[in-house]
């Protein structure tokens, strides 16, 4: 038996290909089979699919040109093989750091864009720590706020996910939180606006939404929240 090096080389290059596709979109795949809530128009991302698609089937049309023409000729393979190379450019592409920045200046301006996160340089490691020593002092929801969840609020956009903090703090407290973390993160350009009001994202105990103005003059009102010795050793662990 002859080795065919043609089948070898793009054998290896369609395992590439859906490897990638596979690691990528596994883990939507994976939420719609458990009947979770999927953020389509986020996750698709249809310009990477259409290159994708388009340089899979230019790659299946060169392996099947290969082998219904019947001829050994080395120019005839060559052609093939250029053919699966071109489409297996195509599929790589959309991967690229190029890409992907080329896609985001393409997009309309309108308005200057807002940042649509905390810009929170936290560790995973620290998210978790974080997340634990909240729940070891009971300040933390661990019924309605899971460590993913959290990690989800800290760390990712807040449309790329649905998940919620919901905090057992009163209003002092809850803003002594928000400033031991600007103090631990000195270069977030997170304000208590947006961690409490303007992203949609975190709660009170109580279920609801938090009132700005409540929060902003807590500390005129309670000078150190119930919680501040807490507050003070958890984010002294993180440091």
């Amino acid at each position: 038996m002859s080795f065919d090096l043609f089948k070898y080389l793009t054998t290896l290059g369609f395992i590439y290909i859906y490897g990638r596709l596979i690691s990528h979109y596994g883990e939507m795949l994976w939420a719609y089979m458990m009947n979770e809530r999927i953020l389509w128009n986020i996750k698709i991302e249809r310009p990477r699919i259409l290159f994708m698609g388009l340089g899979l089937g230019v790659m299946h049309l060169a392996v099947y040109s290969r082998y219904s023409i019947e001829s050994d000729e080395f120019l005839v393979l060559g052609i093939s093989f250029l053919v699966f190379l071109a489409g297996f450019f195509l599929s790589i592409l959309p991967w690229t750091d190029k890409f992907k920045n080329s896609m985001q200046s393409q997009k309309p301006s309108g308005s200057p864009k807002k940042d649509k996160n905390f810009n929170l340089n936290i560790s995973e490691h620290q998210a978790q720590k974080l997340y634990y020593n909240l729940m070891r002092y009971d300040l933390l929801n661990s019924e309605k706020t899971s460590l993913q969840d959290f990690r989800n609020v800290l760390i990712k956009d807040w449309d790329a996910h649905n998940s919620k903090i919901h905090f057992n703090m009163d209003g002092p407290s809850s803003r002594e939180f928000y400033e031991f973390l600007s103090e631990s993160y000195p270069h977030c350009t997170m304000n208590m606006k947006d961690l409490f009001v303007k992203s949609g994202l975190v709660f009170r105990a109580d279920g609801k939404k938090y009132n700005y103005n409540t929060l902003k003059n807590a500390h005129t009102r309670t000078p150190y929240s119930k919680n501040n010795q807490a507050l003070n050793k958890i984010f002294q662990d993180l440091r």
